[in-house]
């Protein structure tokens, strides 16, 4: 017998295209009958972009689109022919609007005709205020909303978090705002217009920044909280990089360390050995970093993350590999966890590899959403 999952039953209609397509997508997974809303020009848009000689923004552009929209069915309507969606306006539990897209400028009439859906509009900047109508992208978001300038290192410019950062944190907080409306909803028996701003959005994900400027009225700085021992780095090894954190308060993390580089053989012990590298205020300075930089970075760099991890474990030594895409992979964890699983796409009989769903069920996910299916 199939489960019940905790939104069997209820209907969203999606009529979002990039900031919140996820959040939809998580719906989707638990159990909803997600409707996604699409005209039969943007369908076509979207099939030129498939067709693309370009093979890279091609299949950037399928896979996201596929893994935003994985458990959906889709609805595609010529725009003289809208008496189809208004039907399922009126009926709808859900109904996500983002800025720009159809429907978007309606929401009035829509909550007129259902009074009781919630209704969650999307955009950059919400539904006031002087930046409402201002055009935005990932990258200006991600400026916008601080993360940029919280990313990096102080000594060079902001940086971009990869892979549409803004879209995705932006669907998490429009589903999580929602799912709470629906609580109240039928409790009460009543709808609700949520107003979901990326920059807000983004702006509430800034680790600990909000905090430190409420209490300390200090603003947080790209070497972050966290960053102030001259071992607390990323460092270059034989075949990619390592995360080290080996603070005098980490327990043995330090001393594991220069017994390691003592018994190697290598002569950044005699630099490490020294009284100053036992005092740790002395250990935040700038000469501090610049020496423990170099000493290390020779030392390190002789090994392989393989070998790094084997020795950390062994040590008690708080390390981590920086992992790329292919790593991620193959990493023995997630594989151990089947995180990642291979699912067919419109009934193509091709198989992509996608992400597994951010929360464990005491069954599989997928045995309860199906991969993407897309029907006119």
């Amino acid at each position: 017998m199939q489960s019940i999952q905790p939104y069997t039953g209820v209907t969203i209609l999606d009529f979002t295209y990039e900031l919140g397509s996820y959040a939809t997508r998580l719906f989707a997974d638990l159990g909803a009958t997600v409707i996604r809303i699409e005209s039969e020009e943007g369908a076509a848009d979207r099939k030129q972009i498939q067709e693309s000689t370009n093979i890279d923004a091609r299949l950037m552009a399928s896979n996201t689109f596929a893994f935003r929209n994985a458990s959906k069915t889709a609805l595609f309507f010529k725009p003289s022919n809208t008496e189809i969606i208004e039907s399922h306006l009126n009926k709808a539990d859900f109904i996500f609007l983002e800025r720009g897209g159809l429907f978007a400028e309606q929401i009035d009439e829509i909550r007129r005709k259902n009074s009781k859906a919630i209704i969650t509009y999307i955009s950059p900047y919400g539904l006031s205020g002087p930046n409402i109508e201002l055009e935005a992208n990932d990258l200006t978001l991600q400026a916008a909303g601080g993360i940029a300038w919280m990313s990096g290192r102080s000594e060079i410019s902001p940086l971009r978090l990869p892979a549409d950062q803004s879209a995705m944190i932006t669907s998490v907080y429009a589903a999580v705002a929602s799912a709470a409306a629906f609580f109240d909803a039928e409790l009460n028996n009543n709808g609700h217009l949520i107003d979901i701003s990326a920059q807000e959005c983004i702006a509430h994900s800034l680790q600990n920044a909000l905090q430190v400027y409420d209490l300390e009225g200090r603003i947080s700085s790209r070497n972050g909280e966290g960053t102030r021992d001259a071992t607390e780095d990323i460092f270059e090894c034989k075949d990619g990089h390592m995360l080290l954190a080996s603070p005098l308060a980490l327990g043995p993390s330090w001393g594991s360390l220069v017994a390691w580089v003592k018994e190697a053989g290598h002569p950044a012990f005699d630099t490490l050995i020294q009284a100053n590298w036992l005092d740790p205020q002395w250990r935040k300075t700038s000469q501090a970093k610049l020496e423990f930089r170099k000493e290390f970075s020779d030392f390190i760099f002789r090994y392989t993350k393989a070998e790094i991890m084997e020795q950390a474990l062994k040590r008690k030594i708080v390390m981590s590999p920086i992992n790329n895409i292919s790593e991620v992979l193959d990493d023995k964890q997630l594989a151990y966890r089947d995180y990642f699983k291979k699912l067919e796409i419109n009934n193509s009989g091709k198989k992509v590899t996608y992400p597994g769903a951010p929360y464990q069920f005491s069954e599989d996910i997928w045995s309860i959403a199906p991969p993407p299916h897309f029907s006119a």
